[in-house]
């Protein structure tokens, strides 16, 4: 599938919801009350039901989502009521969420078929947890080891100092397993292992965030080079490029898709302060290329929807 292809799919993500408008949704509130934090469901959902669980919170508090079900065509979406935009789209970025919230208010978690999935009426059962930390500051640090081509990677979250340090410790490469540390201005939302540029040896990325307009995402990345040892890869920021910093104001969400690092943000009217939103995505792909000095992301589409 090419990726113009796979561009039109990923709105599918925004439009999947629509089945709530054909058949009403299931809604359960998480009140996260009375000293409990955590909340686990076992249910099952049919053809065009969505499930709905919805709980309010703070700016700062660090929820988890972790669904597990047979059916590969469910996923969860993650928004803030009044939102443009989903703070999480599971379609693209898989069956695991851990981040800030931004915004005091209501968030819903809604689990669905795809499309294709609910006019076959397929039945999916599934068990979704969901945690929600008291404050970023006491929430449990990221924590997560990752595995491909015999190289494996253990990414932690850690404080030093007071700030937010991620901690990348691999294992299995020829000449050098030394942990890397790199600081961070956000919180780790999530990693991912691949092999873009398939070349036998893996690469492992890692994504933060920050709450709020105008904070970029951050991704720290590295490649094994021919599984010896670890070089760092570059990306380059958006406003290297002018038709892609059109209305760019941060809020950035990446995912590895068909060999490719996908970027998107919310599209602005302008780079001003005070601009609103357009209502529409920008979504840029990147090719992992070996560089003078290294490895770097080289950006060669770009999209809106």
């Amino acid at each position: 599938m090419n990726f113009w292809l796979g561009a039109i799919l990923l709105t599918v993500i925004f439009t999947s919801a629509q089945a709530a408008t054909e058949v009403a949704p299931r809604v359960e509130q998480v009140p996260f009350d009375k000293g409990t934090d955590s909340a686990r469901f076992n249910e099952s959902i049919k053809g065009r039901l969505t499930a709905q669980y919805r709980t309010t919170a703070k700016a700062g508090q660090i929820l988890t989502v972790d669904l597990k079900t047979s059916n590969t065509s469910v996923y969860f979406n993650i928004s803030a009521k009044g939102a443009d935009a989903a703070l999480f789209n599971g379609s693209i970025m898989g069956n695991h969420f851990m981040g800030p919230l931004p915004v005091d208010g209501e968030y819903t978690v809604q689990v669905y078929l795809m499309r294709n999935a609910a006019r076959r009426n397929e039945v999916a059962n599934y068990s979704l947890s969901m945690n929600l930390s008291p404050s970023s500051d006491s929430a449990q640090p990221f924590d997560q080891t990752l595995e491909l081509q015999g190289i494996r990677f253990q990414v932690k979250g850690e404080w030093v100092d007071g700030n937010p340090v991620v901690r990348i410790s691999p294992q299995g490469l020829e000449i050098d397993n030394s942990a890397i540390s790199r600081p961070l201005t956000g919180n780790i939302a999530r990693a991912e292992v691949a092999d873009l540029d398939q070349d036998g040896s893996p690469e492992i990325y890692v994504f933060a965030r920050s709450p709020g307009r105008g904070m970029p995402g951050e991704l720290v990345a590295y490649a094994a080079n021919r599984k010896k040892s670890l070089s760092e890869i570059y990306l380059p920021p958006v406003s290297e490029n002018a038709k892609w910093a059109e209305g760019y104001q941060g809020e950035d969400e990446f995912a590895v898709v068909e060999n490719a690092l996908v970027r998107r943000f919310p599209v602005y009217e302008s780079a001003d302060a005070g601009a609103g939103r357009t209502g529409k995505m920008r979504q840029v792909r990147y090719r992992l290329e070996a560089g003078e000095a290294g490895w770097v992301l080289k950006g060669d589409e770009g999209v809106e929807y």
